[in-house]
C-alpha cells in the first residue's frame, strides 16, 4: 500500500494544473472575435472571385472602354461640328482664331481665256444713231483678283480684263477708195452679282482704260496715201457672265459671255454687241 500516495499525488497535480489552464484559453478566446460562418464563407468567396475576375476578363483597352461609333454616327458628329463651327463665326464668336477655308474649299485659279466676237458699230460721220455695223473679233484674258483679299463676298465678285478687239472697213469708190483698221487694246475692273451665294453666274458692269490704234490707208488713183495714229478710250458696259462645270472631277469650267461695250475715242463712241467663249481654271 506505500505506492498509492505518489499516483494519488500526480492526480492531483494534473487536476490543479488543468484547472488553473483553463482561464487563460477562455482568456485568449475573449480577445479574438468569433467568425461567424457566413462572414467567412463570404470573405472567401469574394477573394475567390477577384482572383478568377483577374484571371478570365481580358485586359480592357482605352478605345474600348466605350462603344464604337458607326461611320454613320462618325460622319454626322462631323457635319454637326462643322456647320457649329461656321455658325460660331458668322456670329463672330470665333474672330480670332478662325481660318477661312475658301481657298481650300474652291481650287480654282480664278483665270480665264476667251475668244470673242460680234458686231462693232463705229461712230460714223453720216450722222446714223448706231453708225456703221462691221464684224469684229478679239481675245481677253480674265483674272479674279479679288480672291487676294480674304472676304467671301467680293471672291469672285471683283475681276479685272485684259481685252483685245479688231475690226476693219473698206469703203470708196473706184477712184479712191479708204481702207481702215481699228486695233483696241483695253484694261477694264469689274464687278460681278451672282444669282445666289456660290452662283457661278451673274451680272456684271464694268468700267476701263486703254488705247485705240488707227491704221488708215487712202488710194487714190492706184496711189497709196499710209496714216495712223493712237488715241486715248474709256471701256463700259454691262454683261452676264457665266462658268459652267464641265466635269464634277476637273476643275475647268466653260467660261462664257454675253455683253453689251461702248469705247469712248476723242468724241467719236463704238459700240459692240457680242459674246465670248472660253475656258476658266
Amino acid at each position: 500500500m506505500k505506492t498509492a500516495h505518489p499516483h494519488s499525488w500526480l492526480l492531483s497535480c494534473l487536476l490543479g494544473g488543468l484547472t488553473l489552464a483553463t482561464p487563460a484559453f477562455a482568456q485568449e478566446d475573449e480577445d479574438t472575435p468569433y467568425e461567424y460562418p457566413d462572414e467567412e464563407s463570404g470573405q472567401q468567396n469574394s477573394a475567390r472571385r477577384q482572383r478568377l475576375q483577374g484571371e478570365d476578363t481580358p485586359y480592357e483597352y482605352p478605345d474600348e472602354e466605350k462603344p464604337r461609333q458607326t461611320r454613320e454616327e462618325r460622319r454626322r458628329r462631323v457635319e454637326e461640328d462643322t456647320a457649329s463651327e461656321f455658325r460660331r463665326a458668322a456670329e463672330g464668336e470665333e474672330e480670332q482664331g478662325y481660318q477661312r477655308m475658301a481657298r481650300v474649299d474652291d481650287p480654282n485659279t480664278g483665270v480665264a481665256f476667251e475668244a470673242l466676237g460680234g458686231v462693232l458699230m463705229l461712230s460714223s460721220p453720216r450722222g446714223q444713231l448706231l453708225g456703221d455695223a462691221l464684224p469684229a473679233v478679239g481675245g481677253r484674258f480674265t483674272w479674279e483678283y479679288g480672291r487676294l483679299l480674304g472676304s467671301e463676298t467680293l471672291r469672285e465678285a471683283l475681276w479685272f480684263d485684259v481685252r483685245y478687239s479688231f475690226a476693219g472697213v473698206r469703203e470708196g469708190t473706184k477712184l479712191i477708195v479708204g481702207d481702215t483698221k481699228l486695233h483696241y487694246a483695253t484694261i477694264a475692273p469689274a464687278y460681278e452679282l451672282t444669282f445666289g451665294e456660290s452662283s457661278d453666274y451673274g451680272l456684271y458692269a464694268q468700267v476701263g482704260g486703254g488705247f485705240a490704234y488707227e491704221q488708215t490707208t487712202v488710194e487714190i488713183g492706184g496711189k497709196l496715201t499710209p496714216m495712223d495714229g493712237m488715241k486715248p478710250l474709256i471701256q463700259y458696259g454691262l454683261g452676264l457672265r457665266g462658268r459652267t462645270k464641265v466635269s464634277m472631277e476637273s476643275n475647268v469650267r466653260l467660261a462664257w459671255r454675253v455683253e453689251l461695250m461702248r469705247f469712248r475715242r476723242g468724241y467719236q463712241d463704238d459700240t459692240f454687241v457680242g459674246a465670248s467663249l472660253g475656258t476658266a481654271f
